[in-house]
C-alpha cells in the first residue's frame, strides 16, 4: 500500500488494484474490504493537501463503495424506486429556502441545470459535519467556545492526539478530556462504524487502566 502519496496517485493505484483483482475473478467489494485494516494509517500518512482534496472531491465516491447497504434494505429501496415512491437524483444542494416546508435547489451532476423541489422535511445523511464548531451538541460547543478544544485542520471533528486526547486552542494536550468515535475523524477518519470505534475504545480503556 503506497503511503504518503498525493491523492491522485493513490486513487489510480487503488483502481488498478481493483481491475487486476477483477480479472482474477475477485469481487471488487473484497478489495475495498481488504483495505479496511489500513484505512486509518493511509489517512494519517497523507499530506494535508491530499486529505483536503479527499474530503472535498473524493469522499462521496469512497462512501458509495465503502459503506454499502444491507441486502434487505437494498430490496426495499429498489422496490420504492421502481414504484416511483423514491426518485434518486445525482447532484448537490445549492440552497434551501424555508417557508411552508422547504424549497430545495439542486444542481444536477455534470451540468449547470438547476431544479427546485418542495420538501416537507430534509434529512442530511452526508455523514460529515463541515464545521464542528457549529455542532448542535452542547458539550462540543461548550468545549470549543471555552477554548478547551479546537476543530481539527479540516474542521470535520475535534483536534485530538493519537491517544484520543483533546487539544485546546493554545495547543495544550488534555490529560483528562478524551474523545472517541466520529468526533476524532480528523485524526483517524475511518472511525464511524462500530467495529472501528470498538477497537478505539478497547485501546483507550487499556491505557486508562494502565
Amino acid at each position: 500500500i503506497p503511503l504518503g502519496t498525493q491523492l491522485s496517485y493513490f486513487v489510480g493505484w487503488f483502481r488498478d488494484l481493483i481491475r487486476e483483482n477483477q480479472k482474477a475473478g475477485v469481487d471488487w467489494r473484497d478489495v475495498v474490504d481488504g483495505l479496511r485494516p489500513f484505512n486509518q494509517k493511509i489517512w494519517q500518512n497523507w499530506p494535508a493537501s491530499a486529505k483536503r482534496r479527499f474530503v472535498e472531491h473524493t469522499k462521496a465516491w469512497w462512501d458509495i463503495h465503502r459503506h454499502r447497504m444491507a441486502p434487505e434494505v437494498y430490496a426495499r429501496v429498489t422496490e420504492a424506486v421502481q414504484s416511483g415512491r423514491i426518485r434518486p437524483i445525482a447532484g448537490r444542494v445549492v440552497g434551501v429556502t424555508p417557508g411552508d416546508g422547504f424549497a430545495v435547489e439542486v444542481q444536477s451532476r455534470h451540468t449547470q441545470r438547476l431544479e427546485t423541489f418542495d420538501a416537507a422535511r430534509i434529512y442530511d445523511c452526508s455523514g460529515i459535519v463541515r464545521d464542528i464548531s457549529t455542532s448542535s451538541n452542547s458539550v462540543v460547543r461548550s468545549l470549543v467556545d471555552r477554548g478547551l478544544a479546537r476543530p481539527d485542520p479540516l474542521r470535520i471533528g475535534l483536534d485530538v492526539s493519537a491517544d484520543c486526547e483533546i487539544i485546546a486552542v493554545d495547543g495544550t494536550v488534555s490529560r483528562k478530556i478524551l474523545a472517541v468515535g466520529p468526533l476524532t475523524r480528523g485524526t483517524f477518519f475511518e472511525i464511524d462504524a462500530i467495529p472501528d470505534i470498538r477497537v478505539q475504545c478497547a485501546r483507550l480503556s487499556k491505557r486508562l487502566l494502565g
